[in-house]
């Protein structure tokens, strides 16, 4: 059954994808940092950067911190070695 729309036991849209009015997938950029219960988070954001810069530094900083964590495993790696 249908409660307000929405299926029962579906997630709430995150705060950007609320304000922004478009579907909020399981694998959202958003979501992590920008939860559904702190919407006037994100909305000051977005006045200062824009929803698409937002999109893009998030996606840079999740590379950077992938890129930091291989660094450090190879360091360490190395420094066991000898």
């Amino acid at each position: 059954m249908k409660e307000g729309g929405r299926k029962q036991g579906a997630p709430a849209p995150c705060a950007a994808c609320k304000l922004l009015r478009r579907r909020c997938a399981q694998d959202c950029v958003f979501a992590p940092y920008f939860p559904a219960d702190e919407p006037q988070k994100f909305a000051n954001v977005h006045k200062v950067f824009g929803a698409s810069n937002v999109n893009k530094m998030l996606q840079v900083g999740s590379f950077l911190a992938l890129l930091f964590n291989l660094v450090s495993t190879f360091i360490k790696s190395l420094s066991c070695g000898k």
